[in-house]
């Protein structure tokens, strides 16, 4: 056999024929841009985050390979991050995927939302910055400000969704419910249709989803404490989204022989979930 011939297998191997194709995973960045100046050519990718997530600086070293691959031109990387929910005390601007043989290393730049002044951004004149503003800083003098712009938006298309972002980005840091009253009252958008938007029920089925998965969350960890003393889960669990498994895992705590088996299933929930995109 060529791999036994060539040194390529280590003892007690078994060997599976893959397919000869290969195929890149279907990834989705949130907004690549082709940028070209008269001394640069380089793809500008901003992957916009409501909090911090610790798995995005592997996702953004896997994104800056796959626009290479597809491109060939340089990857300028800006990771921006909505809110400080979550945020490490040192944030990292590069990151390393290392396995036996292969090393992928990329550099990226964090934009802190809520440390960009609001009023720069209003003074561009830019609607499409609009929903950003109230998550900046000095970003809540220029609500109404924000709301009357949005009612000036010609195409009605336009105008609604970005008040549904306007809402929905402001409501990350204020009164969701206030935001929709100050639209309503200072423009002509029609709020109702709003509320019943597709968009915005998906955006309010998936806060009470992560409503529900935050206090199971908390319950395994009291749990945890009661059966197995002093055993910390931290980020581990995190990665968990099944409401269902979650559930589970409480019910039958107490039937897991120590913490080792506990952590065992976490990662494999864990692992399930990235298989299957929910993470």
């Amino acid at each position: 056999m060529l791999l036994q011939l060539i040194g390529a297998l280590p003892p007690g191997a078994t060997v599976k024929p893959l397919a000869r194709e290969i195929s890149a995973p279907m990834l989705a960045a949130d907004q690549p841009y082709e940028v070209t100046s008269p001394t640069e050519h380089f793809i500008a990718h901003v992957e916009a985050q409501t909090r911090w997530d610790k798995d995005v600086p592997t996702r953004v070293v896997e994104y800056k390979v796959l626009f290479w691959l597809n491109r060939h031109l340089p990857v300028h990387s800006y990771v921006l991050v909505l809110t400080p929910r979550g945020m490490p005390a040192e944030v990292p601007t590069s990151h390393t995927i290392a396995t036996p043989g292969l090393s992928l290393s990329g550099s990226f730049t964090v934009v802190k939302v809520w440390e960009l002044p609001a009023a720069e951004a209003w003074a561009t004149g830019s609607p499409n910055l609009l929903p950003f503003i109230p998550l900046m800083a000095g970003g809540e003098a220029l609500l109404e400000n924000c709301a009357r712009a949005l009612g000036k938006v010609r195409r009605r298309q336009r105008r609604e969704a970005l008040a549904m972002h306007f809402v929905v980005m402001g409501g990350l840091r204020y009164n969701r419910e206030n935001l929709f009253d100050l639209v309503g009252r200072l423009t002509m958008i029609p709020i109702q249709a709003l509320r019943e938007s597709s968009v915005y029920q998906f955006i309010l089925e998936e806060g009470r989803e992560e409503g529900e998965r935050k206090r199971l969350t908390n319950v395994l960890r009291r749990l945890t404490q009661k059966h197995f003393p002093g055993v910390e889960l931290t980020e581990e669990i995190e990665h968990v989204h099944d409401l269902t498994a979650l559930e589970d895992l409480c019910v039958n705590l107490s039937t897991l022989p120590d913490e080792v088996a506990l952590h065992t299933q976490l990662k494999a929930l864990a692992a399930h979930g990235k298989q299957n995109g929910t993470t």
